[in-house]
């Protein structure tokens, strides 16, 4: 009895910790680079097989696209990329639009049913700041459940509308955030 107990617990503490809670939010005023061995070997022996990895053996770099991303050219989608710089230690974010948008004049607007708040959110092109200060807005408004539209041509279409376009940005941001210690 005390065995089987002990098993149920021991259960329910791993399936809670492979499942972080899907409303966690991240301070989003500290932004770090950073990676350590403890980070980066977690990312490898745990969530690596989840994504597609490319080598950038001549800049000592990997580019790690999740295996779930979508990769459809019929609306506009936005996925995001984890880059780990293993020579500095460092982890950062590309942003990888479909054809449908420009990062160049990436404007994306949210609005919370529940709250009725809204507000938009624009791609400064520049930095590894800028687009971490970006993919940063973007994960805190999924988290709340706000809705996405991007400006298109003069016009406005729905972005990350699709749950699983959401679940792939969220995953991809939760494990970025867990590899720099963030999270």
């Amino acid at each position: 009895m005390r065995y089987s107990l002990a098993l149920a617990t021991l259960m329910i503490v791993v399936l809670t910790a492979c499942n972080p809670d899907k409303k966690k939010k991240v301070d989003q005023t500290t932004i770090s680079f950073t990676t350590n061995d403890a980070s980066k070997l977690f990312f490898k022996n745990v969530r690596q097989s989840y994504y597609d990895l490319e080598e950038m053996e001549a800049a000592k770099m990997e580019i790690y696209r999740l295996k779930k991303r979508s990769e459809s050219q019929e609306r506009p989608v936005i996925n995001i990329a984890i880059v780990n710089n293993w020579r500095y230690d460092e982890a950062y974010l590309v942003l990888e639009p479909n054809g449908r948008l420009n990062l160049a004049a990436l404007k994306i607007t949210w609005k919370n049913s529940e709250t009725g708040e809204s507000g938009s959110i624009s791609f400064e092109n520049g930095n590894k700041e800028s687009i971490v200060h970006f993919a940063d807005q973007i994960y805190d408004h999924i988290q709340d459940g706000s809705q996405f539209t991007a400006i298109i041509n003069d016009g406005e279409e729905s972005i990350l509308e699709l749950a699983e376009d959401r679940e792939a940005f969220r995953i991809t941001m939760v494990d970025y955030y867990r590899l720099v210690q963030r999270l």
